[in-house]
């Protein structure tokens, strides 16, 4: 590497559940969970999964009004057919028992009913974190890795230090009245982009004299190429950091606690993937340039092992604050906690050396991660909120949502430092560590591989059914084309022969059209006897009658038997002959 570009590569292995959000999610019309999985399909794996007949309901379905008792339609639709759907997923990813639980007992169902009776519908989207939409994996992105980093970069600048008074003052709000109250929290927007710029020694709009722009994080792709799930469910719950009672002796929630809508579920990187995530960090160097009102000033700039130094200074006590609130409350996962100390202890070294460090990314990191010593405004909510040095409260990512032992923190990332762009030396004790708590992984990665083995024969019947049914449309399809085709020339057909027809031929066509073919001579003579038509017109109908006659064997002038029916047609075609004659 240049002495003024070092480049470094980074190796990330998340700790503990990791979310970074993407702003999209999975929503109950594309995905299903089912036996510890859930199994997300696109447009073209339900087209091909479903019949002919089940196409046509969802299209009733979707085509009737959209509201609330229409999705509940939609939902239930999808899960009935699940296990049609499953071996088109795209995606598959674990899920927690009570996570699916919470999903069977109401995909399709109301969670409310108004009082006007309206029904609510179950909340089940799913928070998706985010991904390379090419590889269906997650990613990590930069900026949040330089987000976490320049945290740690100010605290340490910062050094405990108060707000000036006058910014302090900004979160005193107590006996304000309204208008004042919130002229302050306006206000208080400034106050932390103001310490930023003080502490690195810039100003706004003069970003180019920001020390971290020589510190570039790229995006941190997901490395791991086994069969493993990259990413896991959980439900995010919120618990209060202390104990705390009532007049009578019962446990006091937190308002979030109570509130299920708060309680989210979030899709996550898995914890203890041993170097799952890979990214480049270069940083430029001033020491030997000469130096310029339009560069960071050199005194102001970091080397890559102070930046390792600071965020375990930072990060480290946050780590230890918060795992030691949770063992007090009986939150913790004991198996995870006693894994993580092993960790911590064989890390000793590489810390101390600036070869590796901790931090803390995506959401629920906890506002102590993203805030400074000594500058601490941490909003309460309550009934007059209020600013506090620290948090009353934990997210902590969980089975189902009053779980209470065995919770994890959000967000622990270990990073390693390997300069270059070479192959980083192995780190034993930390594969093994992750291979000890991927058990539960691993089984479920077996059972799909099992699913995956059963169900090819089914995706293969399923496409020859789908392509049978294309032939089948594609001739019926033909078929209804030389259907309306013969239609139109048979129309085009009669319309030629009626314009070579004369007034009176029309009009017996008119007078025969809405009877039976074998009345159409009865009918004529009625209306002849009746004197409807004279002249030449009589004979024309006459001569018409004679051939109706003719035709259905029934014209028998000349008949000389005894036969009754016989005998009437004698008569009819007789009188028919009177008219001919005249």
């Amino acid at each position: 590497m240049s002495h003024f570009l070092q480049t470094y590569t980074l190796s990330y292995t998340p700790l503990s559940p990791i979310h970074i959000g993407s702003g999209d999610s999975y929503e109950p019309a594309n995905y299903v969970i089912d036996d510890g999985t859930l199994y997300e399909f696109d447009s073209g794996g339900v087209l091909t999964a479903l019949t002919e007949q089940d196409r046509d309901e969802l299209n009733n379905i979707v085509s009737g009004r959209a509201n609330a008792a229409m999705l509940m339609k939609v939902q239930r639709f999808f899960y009935q057919r699940r296990d049609e759907l499953k071996p088109w997923a795209i995606n598959s990813i674990p899920v927690l028992k009570g996570v699916e639980n919470y999903y069977r007992e109401r995909i399709g169902k109301p969670s409310n009913v108004e009082g006007d009776g309206s029904e609510v519908i179950a909340k089940l989207a799913i928070d998706r974190t985010a991904i390379n939409p090419v590889t269906r994996q997650p990613v990590l992105f930069g900026s949040s890795i330089k987000g976490a980093i320049r945290t740690a970069l100010l605290d340490h600048v910062n050094a405990g230090r108060s707000l000036t008074d006058r910014d302090a003052d900004l979160f005193r709000l107590e006996g304000l009245r309204q208008d004042e109250r919130k002229r302050r929290e306006r206000e208080q927007r400034n106050v932390f982009p103001r310490l930023n710029q003080r502490l690195l020694g810039f100003r706004a709009g003069h970003f180019e004299l920001d020390p971290l722009r020589l510190l570039q994080i790229g995006d941190a792709a997901y490395q791991m190429r086994d069969s493993l799930p990259a990413m896991q469910v959980y439900l995010s719950v919120n618990r209060k950091k202390e104990l705390k009672r009532d007049k009578h002796g019962k446990e006091i929630f937190s308002q979030a606690e109570g509130n299920e809508n708060l309680c989210r579920r979030l899709e996550c990187s898995s914890a203890w993937r041993y170097r799952a995530f890979s990214g480049r960090l270069n940083l430029q160097n001033l020491a030997d340039i000469e130096q310029s009102e339009k560069l960071p000033n050199p005194d102001s700039t970091f080397t890559i092992r102070q930046i390792a130094q600071y965020c375990n200074d930072h990060y480290r006590k946050i780590l230890d604050d918060e795992l030691e609130a949770m063992r007090k409350r009986g939150f913790l996962d004991a198996g995870w906690d006693r894994c993580l100390q092993t960790l911590l202890d064989n890390a000793a070294d590489k810390f101390a050396q600036g070869r590796a460090f901790l931090v803390r990314v995506g959401r629920h990191s906890g506002a102590e991660a993203v805030t400074l010593d000594g500058v601490r405004h941490i909003k309460i909510m309550k009934g007059n909120p209020e600013y506090q040095p620290h948090t009353k409260t934990l997210w902590l990512a969980a089975e189902t949502k009053d779980q209470r032992e065995n919770l994890l923190p959000f967000g622990w990332l270990l990073v390693e430092i390997h300069p270059g762009d070479g192959e980083p030396a192995d780190w034993p004790e930390l594969a093994e560590l992750c291979a000890a708590q991927q058990g539960p992984a691993r089984q479920w990665a077996e059972k799909q591989a099992r699913q995956q083995a059963e169900t090819a024969s089914k995706r293969q019947a399923d496409e020859q059914r789908r392509q049978q049914e294309e032939i089948a449309r594609q001739q019926r399809q033909a078929e209804e084309q030389a259907a309306a085709q013969a239609a139109e020339q048979a129309r085009l057909a009669e319309q030629q022969r009626l314009a070579q027809l004369s007034p009176i031929e029309l009009e017996f066509e008119t007078l025969l059209k809405s009877l039976p073919p074998a009345e159409h001579d009865t009918a004529l003579l009625r209306e002849l006897e009746n004197g409807r038509w004279q002249g030449e017109d009589a004979k024309i109908v006459a001569q018409k009658i004679k051939a109706l006659m003719e035709q259905a064997r029934k014209w028998m002038p000349d008949f000389a038997g005894d036969n009754k029916q016989k005998v009437k047609l004698k008569q009819r075609s007789q009188k028919v002959c009177q008219y001919l004659q005249d």
